[in-house]
């Protein structure tokens, strides 16, 4: 090896060393510095939010408990105040890190309805786009379709529990994704034979859907009925539509 490479890797390892010690200055500088404002992003969930700035606050800092702004940045661990903000029901991830400006940053993610539960007797529930069973929540309403059972609801976290439960949330879930319907479908009953009745948002008829499955070919054939069957016959000619057997709309 020659002087002048010799010289080079000298170089290079006293500017390596040089960089790390200066992050690591940088570093105990900034835990040592306290923090001097929380800053609370929650994502957009189309305009609604079920929790907000003075809430989420109050979750990080335990109702007042235990204190974040003016304490040193290497006392704060970011996981705990994550954990604590996500006790909120409807928020579904948080993030918490500390920015060079002396900031708490959260960022919060809600979680997003699909449907609201109605059980008879019972308080309602909203069921999210993770097939969460999630409670109501009194700053905000979503306007989603209603869900009903003719049995008693047997999902207690989460629709995915069951075989049937799953069926039911890709029911959900096709319902939501397709702008369409979403607006069409005002109404869903589970039947005590684990059939569907979907009750729409602007014609009369009422959809007897069948089991949840098969969900492209039957709304297929739905669409079939509103483009080509209504328009001819009359948008009240029929109180039900029937979708149940294979390559066939029944009317009455």
């Amino acid at each position: 090896m020659s002087k002048e490479e010799k010289k080079n890797i000298l170089i290079y390892s006293f500017s390596g060393l040089l960089l790390i010690s200066l992050i690591a200055f940088a570093g105990i500088k900034n835990n040592g510095r306290e923090i001097e404002d929380v800053k609370v992003e929650i994502l957009d969930q189309e305009g609604i939010f079920f929790t907000d700035q003075l809430e989420v606050v109050d979750l990080m800092t335990d109702k007042s408990a235990d204190y974040v702004v003016g304490v040193e940045m290497g006392d704060i661990d970011p996981k705990t105040l994550e954990e604590r903000v996500e006790t909120n029901p409807f928020v579904k991830d948080a993030q918490v890190y500390r920015d060079l400006k002396g900031n708490l940053q959260v960022k919060v993610e809600q979680s997003k309805p699909i449907a609201r539960l109605f059980i008879d007797g019972k308080k309602d529930r909203y069921i999210d786009e993770d097939g969460r069973v999630l409670p109501i929540n009194a700053k905000h309403t979503a306007r989603v379709p209603l869900m009903e059972t003719e049995f008693e609801f047997i999902w207690e976290r989460n629709l995915n529990e069951s075989k049937f439960g799953k069926q039911v949330f890709e029911l959900l879930t096709f319902i939501e994704k397709d702008e369409f319907w979403k607006a069409q479908i005002a109404h869903v009953i589970i039947k005590k034979d684990g059939e569907i009745e979907l009750y729409p948002q602007v014609t009369k008829q009422v959809v007897e859907f069948g089991k949840p499955e098969d969900l492209e070919r039957k709304f297929s054939k739905l669409m079939t009925f509103y483009k080509e069957i209504l328009p001819k016959k009359g948008w009240n000619t029929y109180d039900r539509v029937n979708l149940k057997f294979e390559n066939q709309i029944i009317c009455e």
